[in-house]
């Protein structure tokens, strides 16, 4: 290369607009080679194992590319008109069509494939969720967010501040190339990744909050009767009630939840009707807890919300010998910032 490597200047202040574009022209040159470096390990590898791996690399690369020239081209208008322009003159030399659509435009014309697949997904996603459609949501920009701890004894206020990554899950599947290019492949296959996604969503949330230092935790019983099992809940809620107004929240296995399912031995009702005329914040059934479990919590932003880094989304990979593969994925994390109003029975 002739020209300077901004990077390399010695400097005591930003990148001026032009050093940026610049940097990202460098930059782009460098994932360029990256692109032929694994890709000529490939060629001259026999294991196919390893050559996956190398092509893996090299198509990561290439989405690389395209996340510089994205913004190279915000920052250069005169690139961009001239990158068309060049597209305009191929195309009247030797017939071949390039185009470069916008990030809207290139969603209305993805493969009718990978949007019935994506439909298929989240809906599943949507239709599975118990936890994350009755948690509060807060959706954040950024790969970590800030858990603030608050305290009431003193008056309110934060006592403790942490910085923790959103997860990213993901749940990869397989089409098979046929299959897609003449149209007889199942959405179904989607539909099951999403409700794989939607357990291992849910498993997260209670494993995190059963995790989460500070909470409390009570004897729970077999619920042989409703009288046993509603001194347990009313118990647990007082405790929870300490620390917050409410409203409030049980999260329960199936087969707990059955327990509930009869008819109160005092009061002559049905001992859940009883149960959704005090726990507002809703009466969660997950099979994603254990049954000798329970949580009860007050079911507000003030005590714990659900992060999104990333709404659930669908992305295809690209071939794999007769196969094409797809990522299903999305980024969430629970935050609990006032442990005292959670309450768990076990």
């Amino acid at each position: 290369m002739l020209a300077i490597n901004p990077t390399l200047i010695n400097r005591d202040k930003p990148y001026s607009k032009e050093e940026l574009m610049e940097a990202l022209r460098l930059a782009t040159i460098a994932e360029l080679d990256a692109v032929n470096l694994y890709e000529q390990m490939a060629r001259f590898t026999e294991d196919e194992r390893f050559k996956k791996v190398f092509l893996d690399v090299a198509r990561e690369e290439k989405a690389h590319v395209g996340e510089f020239m994205a913004l190279l081209l915000s920052l250069d208008p005169e690139q961009s008109s001239e990158l068309k322009d060049g597209f305009e003159e191929v195309e009247e030399l030797t017939g071949i069509k390039t185009e470069l659509n916008s990030p809207e435009e290139n969603k209305m014309e993805e493969s009718g494939y990978l949007k019935v697949l994506r439909e298929a997904l989240l809906d599943a996603i949507e239709k599975g969720r118990t936890l994350t459609n009755s948690l509060p949501k807060t959706k954040i920009t950024g790969q970590s967010f800030r858990v603030d701890i608050i305290s009431f004894e003193d008056g309110v206020k934060v006592v403790k501040q942490e910085y923790r990554p959103i997860p990213m899950l993901t749940k990869k599947f397989y089409v098979g190339l046929r299959e897609l290019n003449d149209g007889t492949y199942d959405p179904a296959i989607a539909v099951k990744a999403g409700e794989l996604l939607v357990k291992d969503e849910e498993s997260l949330i209670i494993n995190e909050i059963l995790s989460t230092e500070g909470i409390k935790r009570l004897k729970l019983g077999p619920w042989e009767n409703t009288e046993e099992a509603l001194d347990e809940l009313m118990n647990a809620l007082q405790e929870a009630s300490k620390a917050s107004a409410g409203p409030f929240g049980v999260i329960i296995h199936p087969k707990r939840y059955a327990k509930l399912l009869r008819v109160h031995e005092k009061g002559g009702r049905m001992l859940i009707e009883v149960l959704k005329g005090v726990f507002k914040g809703g009466i969660l059934v997950t099979p994603s807890i254990d049954e000798n479990k329970v949580i009860v919590f007050a079911n507000t932003p003030a005590v714990l919300d659900i992060i999104i880094g990333q709404d659930a989304d669908l992305k295809e990979l690209g071939p794999e010998g007769e196969e094409v593969a797809f990522l299903a994925s999305e980024a969430l994390a629970v935050r609990i910032k006032s442990p005292e109003a959670i309450v768990v029975l076990e």
